[in-house]
């Protein structure tokens, strides 16, 4: 194992904790947290590791070396398997580990040591004890989005701006809707499961149960809501009918949790939301009867998620993620006046607060799609709201909260035709997404945000939160200071943008992500996206009529669905499967190029033995998608390039190229080089199922069709397959790409003069090795170097050059007519030019590049000049880089991941 260059006696943390019980650390169980590398800027992070049911309790440690002595914390007897610190760490570089005890009192081994580096610029979030925290609570009501010392200037709102825009919505449906008759208990025709619970015809009775509950309870909501504001008699009369209306419904009925858990838990928090803002007008008898209905149902919820399985051991549950939230929301409300709620709080809060998001991390992306992350988000922010309103904890200084804001401008921007990856990915941007960005451009007073939100458009106010989600007097800018594209590390999700703020913009999204193809994801790793000029190019194919459907499940959620390899007739990645993961190995970002590289071997279970897949954009109007793909099945594997459409594709007659259409929009897909010749092609419209039954989608989506293309190669061991996409305006000129191939060198020359040179050679084990292994700073390129064509010689995936600007893909060496211009002891991804640098690698990298006049290094994000020299291990340890120039070169060491510079020849910047 190569031994980090960070700390001496430190490794990389492998896969597997030895001396751990195996199926702890598989599928969807508890992760080890902070990840082993993670740079945080959330000060303490969040600790959690795999449950053991086996274990009395555990034993934490973090330390600043590896060796885990001298400075150090402990924390013993811990019985969660997850932890908060009450106190903030001092900066930089430390390292962690956890045992547990077994019940005869024997310790387990320690788990293997993973570092964390703290940022020099991290904001504090220490989380008090739960005791604490109920005792900062309110006592008194209301507690919800506003308190009694507050009530009043919450009131307000609602004659000025937004908040009388929501205002007078929701007055005019209270006023609207006094005087109709209470809804009974809902009606269920299959109360006792006489039909599949997957069939249509259950799946429709759901869905009208959960339309009847929801519209009640909304009414009922937006009644108690206006008195709260105005104190109307009236209207706190007709929401009191309401509340002890919904409070008669029969827990065992229709409404039970095993019948629909969304609507037996929106039965019990949307009623403890109503007895909070109703409190002063409920009878001492009234409110008991509130009460012990929300005791009743949760206790069902209770059972589910902390008991039976409990969320700390089965954390990638989405409904019981939920869930958990609204227990401590109906504690925070209940406290101090039922006894049960404080339990409520001590078994939900602490999990809250610590796993907040199961389905992302630090860098406030969302593994299960843009879809998920609008239902999702917004339901976490209910019990976050009534934390912050009730005085507990202010969820929003969490490292995902305050980079959340990030994921919809790169991930889901205004102007978007669909959303990307996961279920319900086919909405557009809409009120969702404009609720949720101005809340956070509201809480962290960025413009940025606020200009993401108006440039979705006006929508209406169409939840009680519009009242007081939105800022009016914060100005709004558009975010031209950020980069137009981004790797999002926690997910494995890459964006990139010809720009951010042209709603016709051209956009390729990748997707190689840690979280598998579990619940509301899908088996898409390594797939890729586009849009371009407001239309849906290469899309995800097939619809979310609902889940588990036999259309969801026989095609939706499978691999050849995606712009993604599938093999020997569609064999790909396998479904509701946490360990199918792909991983992102590199991304680099550049004015002149862009790139990313995906490995998603593992998820395919065997069925291949190598699936890397690299993406470059060369600025501005075509992408190249490079595959590495091997199999070791007797006599090799057909490769399947897939493509999918929403109306129109059609093959070129050569079979070596695809035009998509959609609106007035085109994309051309073209295979090039030697490889794609013997290629043939396949095209449908049908949806079919593994068995090649076809599987249409039903509901609101019956009779949808889409278009279904592939590029299948001959039966081969291995092959390197490089397509170009190339988005164009109809009526306008299609982007000019030519091709020659050389040597093992397929060199691809683009309108604007860039030139890309990638390696399509494969010659066993060594065909692969330059982006699996390569040669020291100190050695020559090595065995696995490729020559090309105008003077160019490269160990990696691809190389390419545009005057001044070169990029290196996945290798370790890159030289020019007989000059080094970059070389880096691991497998790295590297673009440099215009003052601009961007390294990118699986592990901390040293590279080395030719620099013959003296320089200044800038952090590209903050600004701040890095100082050269010094010590290494303290430099890397407080700022993860250090650079020193000597004999026309540039040394550079720095920490895995991403990290961009900017490069000037003379002084200036703030130092760091």
């Amino acid at each position: 194992m190569r031994v980090n260059k960070q700390e001496p006696g430190y490794s990389a943390a492998p896969a597997w904790d030895e001396g751990w019980p195996g199926e702890v650390l598989r599928n969807a169980n508890m992760p080890f947290r902070p990840t082993d590398g993670l740079v945080t800027t959330q000060n303490p992070p969040d600790f959690s590791w795999p449950y053991v049911p086996e274990a009395s309790d555990y034993h934490l440690q973090i330390a600043r070396t590896a060796s885990m002595d001298g400075e150090r914390a402990e924390l013993e007897g811990l019985k969660t398997n997850y932890c908060s610190f009450s106190r903030t760490l001092t900066e930089g570089a430390w390292y962690w580990r956890v045992r547990f005890r077994f019940a005869d009192g024997g310790w387990s081994p320690w788990s293997s040591v993973r570092r964390f580096r703290i940022a020099e610029e991290n904001v504090p979030f220490p989380v008090p004890p739960i005791d604490e925290m109920m005792a900062r609570m309110e006592r008194s009501h209301p507690r919800v989005w506003t308190n009694p010392g507050e009530l009043e200037e919450f009131r307000r709102r609602r004659f000025f701006g937004s908040g009388k825009a929501a205002f007078d919505r929701v007055y005019a449906s209270v006023q609207a809707d006094l005087g109709k008759p209470f809804p009974p208990d809902p009606p269920f025709p299959y109360l006792n499961a006489e039909i599949s619970s997957v069939s249509p015809e259950f799946v429709k009775a759901l869905q009208e149960l959960r339309a009847y509950a929801d519209t009640t309870l909304e009414r009922m909501l937006n009644a108690a809501f206006v008195y709260l504001l105005t104190g109307e008699e009236n209207v706190g009369a007709h929401a009191k009918s309401h509340l002890l209306n919904v409070t008669a419904w029969d827990p065992s009925g229709s409404t039970r949790f095993d019948i629909n858990d969304q609507v037996h838990r929106a039965v019990a928090y949307r009623s403890a939301i109503a007895y909070d803002w109703l409190h002063d007008l409920l009878s001492p008898g009234e409110r008991q009867a509130v009460q012990e209905m929300i005791k009743t149902r949760v206790a069902d919820l209770i059972d589910k998620y902390l008991v039976s399985q409990p969320i700390y051991q089965y954390l990638f549950d989405s409904h019981g993620w939920t869930i958990i939230g609204y227990i401590g929301l109906m504690g925070a409300v209940l406290l101090h006046d039922i006894p049960e709620a404080e339990e409520w709080m001590r078994r939900s809060v602490p999990a809250f607060v610590n796993l907040l998001p199961p389905w992302g991390g630090e860098d406030g992306s969302w593994s299960q799609g843009t879809g998920y992350w609008q239902w999702s988000s917004g339901s976490n922010k209910e019990l976050m709201d009534i934390l912050f309103s009730a005085g507990a904890i202010n969820l929003y200084d969490k490292a995902f909260s305050r980079h959340e804001g990030l994921y919809p401008i790169y991930m889901f921007p205004h102007g978007s035709p669909t959303g990307v990856f996961g279920n319900d990915s086919h909405y557009k941007p809409d009120a969702p997404s404009v609720r949720l960005l101005n809340r956070m451009a509201q809480i962290y007073r960025d413009p940025r945000l606020k200009w993401a939100a108006e440039a979705i458009g006006d929508m209406p106010a169409s939840e009680l939160q519009d009242y007081f989600y939105r800022d009016d007097d914060l100005p709004s800018v558009p975010p031209a200071d950020l980069p137009p594209s981004r790797w999002f590390p926690v997910t494995g999700l890459v964006a990139m943008h010809s720009e951010l703020l042209d709603r016709e913009r051209i956009s390729l999204y990748f997707k190689s992500s840690p979280y598998g193809s579990y619940s509301h994801s899908q088996a898409d790793q390594n797939g890729f996206i586009v849009h371009a000029f407001g239309e849906p190019l290469a899309i995800k194919s097939g619809v979310y009529d609902y889940y588990n459907s036999a259309h969801h499940r026989g095609f939706t959620k499978r691999t050849y669905s995606a712009n993604a390899i599938t093999c020997d007739g569609r064999k790909g990645q396998p479904i509701d499967d946490f360990d199918a993961k792909g991983r992102v190995l590199g991304f680099v970002h550049h004015p002149d190029f862009d790139a990313v590289s995906g490995d998603a071997t593992a998820a395919y279970r065997g069925e291949l033995t190598r699936a890397v897949r690299h993406i470059v954009y060369v600025r501005p109007t075509a992408f190249v998608v490079i595959d590495e793909l091997a199999t070791d099945r007797p006599g090799g594997s057909e490769f399947e390039w897939n493509l999918h459409a929403d109306e129109k594709l059609a093959f070129d007659s050569d079979g070596l190229g695809a035009t998509i259409e959609k609106g007035g929009a085109g994309l051309r897909v073209r295979l090039h080089g030697g490889r794609a010749h013997g290629c043939r092609t396949v095209l449908e419209t049908a949806y079919r199922d593994p068995d090649g039954r076809e599987a249409p989608p039903v509901a609101g989506f019956a009779g949808k069709r889409q278009v279904h293309g592939a590029f299948v190669t001959p039966r081969t061991e291995s092959a390197v397959l490089a397509a170009t996409l190339a988005p164009y305006r109809l009526g306008g000129d299609v982007p000019r790409i030519a091709e020659e191939e050389l040597g093992g060198v397929l060199k691809l020359t683009f309108d604007g003069g860039a030139a890309l040179y990638i390696r399509t050679a494969v010659c066993g084990s060594e065909g692969f090795a330059a982006t699996a292994a390569g040669p020291a700073c100190e050695d020559g390129p090595g065995p696995a170097c490729t020559v090309g064509p105008d003077g160019i010689r490269f160990a990696g995936a691809a190389a390419a050059a545009k005057g001044d600007t070169f990029l290196l893909v996945g290798g370790t060496w890159l030289e020019k007519d007989g000059v080094v211009l970059a070389r880096c002891d691991v497998p790295s991804t590297i673009v440099r030019g215009d003052g601009m640098l961007s390294i990118s690698a699986q592990d901390d990298a040293i590279v080395d590049l030719k620099e013959p006049g003296p320089v200044l290094l800038f952090d590209a994000d903050s600004g701040k000049a890095i100082r050269p020299g010094g010590e290494a291990e303290e430099n890397m340890s407080r700022r993860g880089v250090h650079w020193t120039q000597s004999d026309g070169r540039l040394t550079i060491r720095t920490e895995r991941g991403q990290r961009t510079f900017r490069i000037d020849v003379g002084p200036g910047g703030e130092q760091a």
